[in-house]
């Protein structure tokens, strides 16, 4: 409906306008103004959905027009839409003078009509929509009512918080201005299916959603073999009455719900559903063309739809859908799994009272002691499988921990189960080992063609009878859709992988030189696992058949025949590839499949490849893998090592009593896995790196680090610790630091240094510690502490290099440095006082440092306001014939064209500098005039000069060619990051051609897409091979200097 009469502008247009950052702007300075009465009984959620065109139709509905009108011309101007608000004003008095003397008042928004009934219902009669229901009723309660959560012999039902806000939605308080879309989304098996079906069985039962007069149901699946037809037909409105009341409802304007089902299981090409779109029911058209005009508002545009898919479609579903309202399902949260196993497992006829709950919940501890099978409990079907296997082994008496080691331990059990039962003398007979192969062969090719639903010709071409199947594989292994004739699905998509793995392991142990579909090294390519995400699952039930237990039981129960040779084929390079297969994967994974095969042998031939390893420890499973792991390797060098928050709770106290015990136990577990993980340093020897960052300890796990460390034969010479808790972390590990002989490089950043200096202190005094490298970075401290510090250096007969950087140091703290420095026998060669907040005051104390050292050739003073006058002072010195520093980084450091004067003339009297960066600070074309100049002088030594984003302008360049015309020293010169012109590179490359600098690298901005550019440099590589030419395209507000850090 229009309002732009009553308004005198239209509100709709404007709003549209605005893009999405403007409209955002729009809604929140509309919602701190003092809105209407009216207004109130509008959501929140529907504000922050609402497009532009909504929004304006919610403030015409519910708003005076005046209000609207004043409201608006003042958001748009203190939203700087000036423009919009000047257009409004426009239009209004246009529309003023049009309607010269007439009142155009608005008129109320008629109240909707509570009656959902046509005008001629008879009381008396059976109302149309109850008759409507119970005919839907009927129709599907059947088919679904044993349809809930997919379990192999207990019918169960779970309600879930993904469902509760689903019913949220469905069951609005007050009447939504516009039609919203509704897309529940999940991964495979999260009970997506089964929570549409439960809601329109319980509308049609008058329990939910009865805001909707009519609600339809559509199975994407059964689409997929469905002809041509009406958009009516496919609602199966044949039936006249129910299309009489269906045209009723429409006239009416009443509610209807959509609901589309599997949208992921489309198999229409691609590009099919977003063409040929229509509005009318009884035209005839492509089923695709039809879903398509629905979801994309054609057909049925108020009306409100939920479309299930799997997560990954969502992309497809933002080409059709505008605006969606996102409910995520990820299955069963933790109070929704334990509701689950008590169902399962209640007491049975014969059982004492409690013994099923007994029983529940032990089945549910064994699965919580694996982190990853308790997680993907949340899916419904393997919650089933679970509690399937668990019960039979508590029936034979069996240990459940082994069955729930592993996911293969797990799936693989159920499956031998299952078969089991149709076994004689512990085998199958040929007949159904025949069916097994089959079986996972059709597994593996349709996750290879990414096909979720199986047809009867998928069986055919097995040569399979679907309809004469053996009962075990309807009941256990496949799951029928009751909306869909003669189509079936994996009851569990690991199910599924599991069988799938089988086939690809077969095919590994095979000799043919040919390349199979079934290539493991296909489905380890990143590519493929990009197109398709379900070939990750597949990977540790591969590795897991490598077992010689699983692979004993796989030829016993089903005759399949896995070479044990196939192990070698992951540990070598295949012909043409530089790496073996193991080596595809990322570590995580890696670690993730060794553990699933629990092969020890194997595990430490493969973990002999690994040098290095990089461990980011996310959960707890992440600590089991790599503890199992990181136990077989002997041959590491270096580990990175990081440990989030959730893998060592510290505070157990917060816990209710309930849980208390389970806590303890899962604490105590923990503790014994990272005993494990530790015990790498005993056992890799050659260890000489650890960096340890953005790392999580309680008390418990660092002090059994620090156990593990001090008593291991390990010879670590570098070591980083940064940005790790607790805060006396770093104290207690530098106590066990102070012993290593073999310590050369300690970096130690984001710690206290009130709390380490103790500690600290020993390891720089202890003189069995040959400890060279020393950063201190970050630490927050007082200067009254590195008072303490640097008298400690003076016992110290090794350390070479300092780094300070980004610490609080101040120039009282460089004062205290410096009189260390001058009075004992120093032999630092390599100072970095980085963004320590100093200014020119510091600059005396290091010139007289730098006049009497003899050691001293870098020096980084980078992101200190040191200014011209500080840069004066150093200059002094470094002018000073005994003066021995090679490298000075002045990045950042506020200095201008005056400074450039300073360093210019001592550029020529100091034979020693041979780097020098200034980027970043404003030198201009005077300074670069004055740098050009003493690199001219035949005295300048200077080999690197840095002037990122100085400001440099084109007529400089004239200045930098004369310097390649005739200067002998200078091989690296960057002016990144500075505008000078289309012309420098081409200025530059006649320079070079007289081969008198020794230029290897330059550094300008211009387009490395001009053609007679790229020409140039061409040209340049060819007459001078050793020169690179590169257009840096680094962002001038990085805060890093251009030279690299030179301390490590």
């Amino acid at each position: 409906m229009e309002h732009s009469d009553q308004l005198g502008f239209n509100l709709k247009d404007v709003l549209k306008k605005l893009d999405k950052t403007e409209l955002n702007n729009f809604k929140s300075t509309l919602k701190s103004c003092s809105l209407p009465q009216t207004m109130k009984q509008i959501s929140k959620l529907t504000m922050d959905l609402a497009n532009g065109a909504q929004l304006a139709e919610i403030l015409t509905d519910y708003c005076p027009n005046d209000w609207v009108k004043r409201v608006t011309f003042k958001i748009l101007e203190e939203i700087n839409r000036a423009d919009l608000a000047e257009l409004v004003m426009k239009q209004v008095e246009e529309a003023a003078s049009k309607a010269s003397e007439e009142k155009v008042s608005s008129k109320p928004r008629e109240p909707l009509k509570t009656s959902l009934f046509p005008q001629d219902f008879v009381q008396g009669d059976e109302r149309p929509e109850h008759k409507h229901k119970k005919e839907w009723r009927n129709m599907y309660t059947e088919k679904w009512k044993k349809n809930f959560w997919p379990k192999c012999n207990k019918e169960i039902y779970v309600d879930t918080e993904s469902y509760r806000t689903l019913l949220t939605l469905c069951n609005p308080k007050i009447e939504m201005p516009f039609a919203y879309t509704i897309v529940l989304h999940g991964p495979p098996g999260s009970g997506k299916t089964t929570m549409a079906r439960r809601l329109m069985l319980e509308w049609s039962e008058s329990k939910q959603a009865q805001s909707f007069s009519c609600a339809f149901y559509i199975s994407c699946r059964k689409l997929n073999n469905s002809k041509p037809c009406t958009f009516a037909h496919l609602l199966s409105m044949n039936n006249p009455s129910w299309r009489y009341y269906m045209i009723r409802r429409l006239v009416l304007s009443e509610q209807f719900l959509f609901v589309v089902d599997g949208f992921d299981e489309l198999t229409f090409p691609a590009g099919a559903l977003l063409r040929d779109i229509c509005g009318d029911w009884n035209t005839v058209k492509p089923v695709e063309v039809l879903l398509s005009s629905l979801l994309m508002r054609k057909m049925e545009p108020h009306s409100t739809l939920l479309v299930t898919t799997q997560t990954q479609s969502l992309h497809q579903i933002y080409l059709m859908v505008d605006q969606p309202v996102l409910v995520e399902t990820q299955g069963f949260l933790e109070p929704e799994k334990q509701e689950y196993f008590q169902q399962y497992f209640e007491d049975e006829e014969g059982e004492e009272e409690g013994e099923g709950e007994g029983k529940a919940l032990r089945a549910l501890k064994e699965v919580k002691c694996n982190e990853a099978l308790f997680q993907m409990a949340s899916l419904p079907a393997a919650c089933g499988i679970f509690c399937l296997c668990l019960e039979l082994g508590m029936k034979k008496g069996e240990d459940l921990a082994l069955t729930c080691q592993t996911y293969t331990s797990m799936f693989l059990n159920f499956l031998c189960r299952v078969f089991l039962q149709e076994a004689c003398d512990g085998h199958l007979n040929k007949q159904l080992q025949i069916l097994f192969k089959k079986i996972c062969i059709l597994a593996a090719d349709s996750l290879l063609e990414q096909v979720p639903i199986l047809c009867e010709e998928d069986f055919l071409k097995l040569k399979l009878n679907l309809n004469k199947l053996h009962p075990v594989v309807y009941r256990c292994i496949f799951l029928e859709d009751s909306s869909c004739t003669n189509c079936l699905s994996f009851i569990c998509l690991s199910i599924q992988q599991l069988l799938a793995a089988i086939i690809f392991v077969q095919e590994l142990g095979q000799e043919s030189k040919d390349v199979s579909k079934y290539s493991i090294q296909k489905m380890l390519s990143r590519e493929a696992r990009l197109k398709n995400p379900n070939l990750s699952g597949v990977l540790p039930f591969v590795f897991s058949l490598l077992n010689k237990t699983h692979i004993q039981e796989l030829e016993t129960i089903f005759g399949c025949q896995i070479s044990m040779g196939v192990k070698r084929k992951f540990l070598e390079c295949e012909l043409g590839e530089n790496k073996p297969f193991l080596l595809l994967m990322d570590l995580q994974e890696i670690f993730s499949c060794l553990y699933e095969s629990q092969e020890e042998e194997f595990v430490k031939e493969a973990m002999a490849l690994f040098g290095e390893v990089s461990l980011h420890l996310k959960t707890n499973m992440d600590l089991v893998h790599a503890s199992f792991c990181l136990k077989n390797s002997q041959n590491l060098q270096t580990m990175f090592l990081k440990v989030e928050k959730a893998v060592f709770p510290e505070n157990f106290a917060t816990l209710e009593s309930t849980a208390e015990d389970q806590r303890f136990q899962d604490k105590k577990c923990m503790l014994t896995l990272w005993t494990d993980f530790c015990d790498t340093f005993h056992s890799n020897e050659k260890l000489a790196f650890l960096e340890i960052h953005e790392s999580f300890l309680n008390s418990s796990s660092l002090e059994i680090l620090c156990e593990k460390l001090s008593s291991a034969p390990c010879h670590l010479q570098k070591v980083v610790l940064k940005n790790i808790s607790p805060d006396d972390a770093y104290e207690k590990l530098c106590l066990i630091f102070c012993g290593y002989e073999t310590i050369s490089h300690l970096t130690l950043q984001g710690g206290k240094l009130d709390s380490m200096l103790h500690s600290l202190c020993k390891v720089v005094k202890n003189p069995a510690c040959n400890l060279k490298f020393l950063s201190l970075g970050s630490c927050s401290t007082t200067a009254q502490k590195w008072d303490d510090f640097f008298p400690a250096l003076k016992a110290n007969q090794s350390l070479i290099s300092l780094d300070l950087t980004d610490n609080n140091l101040l120039d009282k703290g460089v004062r205290l440095l410096c009189n260390t420095w001058k009075q004992s026998k120093c032999i630092l060669q390599r100072v970095s006082l980085e963004n320590c907040h100093l200014t020119e005051v510091c600059c005396k104390d290091l010139s007289s440092v730098l006049m009497v050292s003899q050691t001293l050739t870098h020096l980084s003073l980078a992101k200190n306001e040191l200014g011209d006058n500080g840069v004066k002072k150093l200059c002094e010195s470094l002018s000073f014939p005994k003066c021995k520093l090679q490298t000075l980084v002045l990045w950042s450091c506020n200095i201008t064209s005056n400074g450039c004067h300073y360093l210019s003339k001592m550029l020529g009297q100091a034979p020693s500098l041979k780097h020098l960066d200034l980027g970043l600070n404003r030198i201009g074309t005077t300074g670069a005039k004055f740098l050009c100049e003493a690199l001219k002088s035949p005295r300048s030594n200077l080999k690197s000069l840095w002037l990122c984003g100085c400001s440099i302008i084109p007529t400089n360049c004239k200045d930098f060619s004369e310097i390649l015309r005739s200067n002998k020293s200078l091989n690296t010169l960057d002016l990144s990051q500075n505008v000078m012109g289309t012309d420098a590179v081409k200025i530059f490359c006649e320079s070079l051609k007289l081969q008198i600098c020794p230029l290897q690298t330059l550094r300008l901005k211009f387009d490395e897409a001009n053609p007679s550019i790229q020409k140039l440099i061409q040209e340049m590589k060819e007459s001078h091979p050793q020169l690179s030419i590169t257009s840096d395209q680094v962002d001038p507000k990085k805060k890093s200097h251009s030279f690299p850090h030179f301390i490590f």
